[in-house]
């Protein structure tokens, strides 16, 4: 049978909302209108693609097989058009970049808006997920470019790889951490304190925290908040007792404000060297070349940043370890001191913090 792409998007936007109202306004249709081209959908397939469960609606198991395919036949089309877009001139045309949490965070804004400087007329859209999810959408031809930590070489023989650069894994705490406090300080009593990180460490370092972990954390899983959005782990860190496994450079002007203060516990196994993936078998128009490049230069320069901090701690930062209250900002001189229980630092009268102790 010939399909109609436009049906396709349809049945993919409601996969997607799980919901026709929700669907018919994503797609700019009237809700009637959204379910006509379901029906009629359905109607040339002969299968029942969607039904409704306690109030959304979700796939029949075959409606998820046809989508299935119906989301990468149209990751294929939608690759031809912004191909086709671009190669009718030099400089324009549409680019979606894939990245990661952590090189989000470190470098990929800064590449984006190196690259439209140049190339003002080129559409950018950026998704950003882990990289589980998207390198399976790179191969569907969703993306044009991944940066992400590669998967292992066995599971990539279809990517071509351009290696950039090794990031040190870093811990980092809210000012007034007890942590901060303990001499001779080791990976087991960082790992001791629940972690923050993507949902998507690598066996590798799981497996040395896990290594790390004793007592009744031991049987934890691994990271105990998991999350995808940088800001949101970081802001987690300074509201609690949590520890942030990021790297300095995702972190540089929240080090140098003294909001987060780096732990010295440093594991050269604990990191993950990005890369830009593309598939092998696709050839990519030159605007996308141009972006790499851009890419490229953030990468070394946001490292040049990363060196630079953890060979000069900021003096701010250094200076705030005593006098920062657990909610992160620095009260009046002489408003802290620490508790004899916990070592935290607590506020005394007339303090201005507006932490609760």
């Amino acid at each position: 049978m010939d399909f109609d792409l436009r049906l396709l998007r349809h049945a993919r936007a409601l996969a997607e909302e799980g919901s026709f109202a929700r669907a018919a306004r994503a797609q700019h249709l009237t809700q009637p209108a959204l379910t006509r081209s379901i029906q009629e959908l359905e109607r040339r397939t002969g299968i029942k693609l969607f039904d409704r469960s306690k109030g959304r609606v979700v796939p029949t198991d075959l409606g998820s097989v046809f989508l299935a395919q119906a989301r990468e036949l149209l990751g294929h089309a939608e690759a031809l058009d912004r191909e086709v877009a671009t190669l009718r001139g030099s400089g324009t045309g549409n680019l979606v970049l894939g990245s990661g949490t952590f090189p989000t965070a470190i470098f990929v804004a800064d590449a984006v808006a190196a690259f439209l400087r140049e190339n003002p007329d080129v559409a950018v859209r950026v998704v950003n997920d882990n990289w589980v999810t998207l390198v399976a959408a790179l191969r569907r031809r969703e993306l044009d470019l991944v940066v992400a930590a590669p998967p292992p070489p066995e599971e990539g023989t279809d990517l071509a790889v351009q290696t950039l650069s090794f990031r040190q894994g870093r811990f980092l705490v809210r000012p007034g951490h007890p942590l901060l406090d303990k001499p001779d300080l080791t990976l087991a009593d960082v790992v001791g304190w629940p972690l923050i990180c993507t949902g998507r460490l690598s066996a590798s370092i799981a497996d040395r925290l896990l290594k790390a972990r004793s007592g009744a954390r031991k049987r934890h899983s691994l990271p105990d908040v998991a999350c995808e959005s940088h800001e949101m782990m970081r802001h987690i860190a300074r509201a609690t007792d949590h520890v942030l496994l990021s790297t300095l450079s995702a972190n540089a002007a929240a080090v140098a404000r003294g909001e987060v203060i780096a732990l010295p516990v440093v594991d050269p196994a604990i990191g993950a060297t990005f890369a830009i993936l593309r598939l092998e078998s696709r050839t990519l128009p030159p605007i996308a070349d141009a972006l790499a490049r851009a890419i490229d230069g953030a990468d070394r320069a946001a490292l040049g940043i990363e060196r630079d901090l953890a060979a000069n701690p900021p003096a701010r930062a250094v200076k705030r370890l005593r006098t920062a209250s657990p909610c992160g900002r620095a009260c009046a001189s002489g408003a802290l001191k620490p508790s004899p229980a916990t070592g935290n630092p607590i506020r005394r009268p007339g303090s201005r913090c507006g932490q609760k102790v």
